[in-house]
C-alpha cells in the first residue's frame, strides 16, 4: 500500500504546482530560536517561494519581509522568535499552536524539538517543517530520515568538524591540546563536543572539555581549560552559546593569546580566528519553501517524505582575531578563504554571497516550475518506502547493539 501511495504522489508532482489555497487559506507560523542574519536569509527564501506561487501579493510580501504578521487573502503568516531563551521558546510554540496553524516552520533543533514534543499526542497535528538544524536525530526530533513522526520532515545541515580540525592541524601542527565548552541542555552542543573529542583523540590530540548549563558559567569553564594548558579552543555549534557566549570566549582568547576555531562560517565575524562551515542558507530556505508550497497545495505527503541532508562548506578567517590570538593565517588558508575579516570589515566571495542574498528577488512561476518539479520528484523518488524504513531500522539496531 505504501508503494502505491508513493507512486501516486510522484505522479501528482508532475501536475502544475501553481494551485493556491482558497480564500481564508492556511495559517503558517515561522518560529526561530533567535534572530540571526542567516535565519533572515533562510526565512526570506521561504517567502520568495510562497510569493512566486501566488500565496500573497508583492505588497503583502513587503509586510512579511519587515517581519510583521500577515492576515492575507490566501494565507495567514505570523512570526515568533525566542531570543535564545528556553522558557520563551516553549511559550512561543504553545502560542503558535493556539492559532490552529496548518504548518509550523521551525528554525533550530531547540524549537523543532519543542514543537515535535508539543504535537506528539495530537490527533491532527500541524505539519512541522524544520531547517537550520544540525543534529535532528540526536536531538530526538527523529530517529533517522524516514523513522520519524508522520507530520514532520525538514532539512538537516551538516557540520564539518573533521574538516575544521584537519584544517587546524594541517596549518598549525604544533597544537596538541585543545579545549571545548558545551551547554548540556543543547543537543547540538553535546553532540558537537563529542564529535570534536572523538576526531581529535583519533588524531592523537589531547582534548579538555567543560560542560556548562548556561553562559554565566562560561568564563569559569574557559579559565579552567586555560589552566589545563589548552593551546586552542575548538567549539561546537550551539546557538545559545554562539549568540551570547562566543564574544565572551573571544575576549578571553584575545587576552591569553589562544586561537578560537569554530564550525559556523560567520563565527569569524564574532571573533573566531578560523571557521569552516555550512553556507547554503538561501538554498535551505528555498527547499523548505518548495516542500511547503507543495504541502499547502495538497501535492505531497509528509509521512513518506524523508528528511533531507544539505551539505556545503566554506572557510572563514579573521585576520584581526588571529593577530590578537597569536597565530598567523597561512597564505594557503587565505587562498582558500571564502570570508575574510580584516580591519573590522568582511569580504565575502561570490560563491558565499550568492547564498546570503537578500530576499525579494521573485522568480516568475513559469521559470520556477521545472526546477521545483524536479526537486520534488527526486525527493519523492527517495521516499520512505517500507524497504527504506526497514533498512534504516536495521542500521539503528546494529548501532545500538555495538554500543
Amino acid at each position: 500500500m505504501r508503494k502505491i501511495l508513493a507512486t501516486l504522489l510522484i505522479l501528482a508532482l508532475l501536475l502544475p504546482l501553481s494551485m493556491v489555497q482558497a480564500e481564508s487559506g492556511p495559517t503558517v507560523a515561522i518560529l526561530s530560536f533567535g534572530e540571526l542574519p542567516t535565519n533572515d536569509v533562510t526565512e526570506g527564501a521561504i517567502l520568495d517561494i510562497l510569493e512566486s506561487y501566488g500565496f500573497f501579493s508583492s505588497d503583502e510580501g513587503e509586510i512579511l519581509r519587515s517581519r510583521a504578521d500577515l492576515d492575507g487573502e490566501h494565507i495567514h503568516i505570523f512570526w515568533g522568535s525566542a531570543n535564545f531563551d528556553l522558557p520563551t521558546a516553549n511559550l512561543m510554540v504553545q502560542q503558535a499552536l493556539d492559532e490552529d496553524p496548518a504548518v509550523l516552520i521551525t528554525l533550530s533543533a531547540t524549537v523543532t524539538q519543542m514543537a515535535v514534543n508539543a504535537t506528539e499526542g495530537m490527533e491532527n497535528p500541524p505539519a512541522i517543517l524544520f531547517t537550520s538544524v544540525f543534529n535532528p536525530f540526536e536531538a530526538g526530533i527523529a530517529e533517522s530520515p524516514c523513522i520519524k513522526p508522520d507530520h514532520v520532515t525538514g532539512a538537516l545541515s551538516t557540520t564539518p568538524y573533521e574538516d575544521l580540525l584537519d584544517l587546524m592541524l594541517t596549518h598549525y601542527p604544533h597544537i596538541e591540546t585543545i579545549g571545548t565548552v558545551f551547554n548540556t541542555s543543547q543537543a547540538s552542543g553535546v553532540v558537537g563536543a563529542s564529535e570534536i573529542k572523538r576526531i581529535a583523540e583519533f588524531w592523537d590530540m589531547t582534548v579538555e572539555s567543560a560542560a556548562i548549563t548556561g553562559v554565566d558559567e562560561l568564563i569559569t569553564a574557559a579559565e579552567s581549560l586555560i589552566d589545563k594548558g589548552v593551546q586552542a579552543f575548538v567549539m561546537p555549534i550551539d546557538l545559545r552559546m554562539d549568540a551570547a557566549g562566543l564574544p565572551i570566549l573571544v575576549a578571553m582568547s584575545n587576552e591569553y593569546g589562544i586561537p578560537v576555531f569554530h564550525p559556523a562560517l560567520f563565527s569569524v565575524e564574532a571573533g573566531a580566528a578560523l571557521s569552516a562551515g555550512f553556507y547554503s542558507f538561501y538554498a535551505q530556505g528555498e527547499n523548505i519553501g518548495r516542500i511547503l508550497a507543495a504541502y499547502l497545495n495538497g501535492q505531497i505527503d509528509l509521512a513518506v517524505t524523508p528528511i533531507l541532508e544539505q551539505s556545503s562548506e566554506a572557510i572563514g578567517v579573521n585576520l584581526d582575531a588571529a593577530l590578537e590570538q597569536g597565530i598567523d593565517i597561512t597564505p594557503k588558508i587565505l587562498e582558500q578563504a571564502d570570508v575574510v575579516v580584516e580591519g573590522g570589515e568582511s569580504t565575502i566571495n561570490e560563491r558565499v554571497s550568492e547564498q546570503m542574498r537578500a530576499a525579494g528577488d521573485i522568480v516568475p512561476l513559469e521559470d520556477r516550475l521545472p526546477g521545483d518539479e524536479g526537486f520534488l520528484f527526486f525527493l519523492q523518488s527517495q521516499g520512505c518506502s517500507e524497504e527504506r524504513i526497514a533498512a534504516e531500522q536495521a542500521q539503528l539496531d546494529a548501532a545500538a547493539a555495538s554500543e
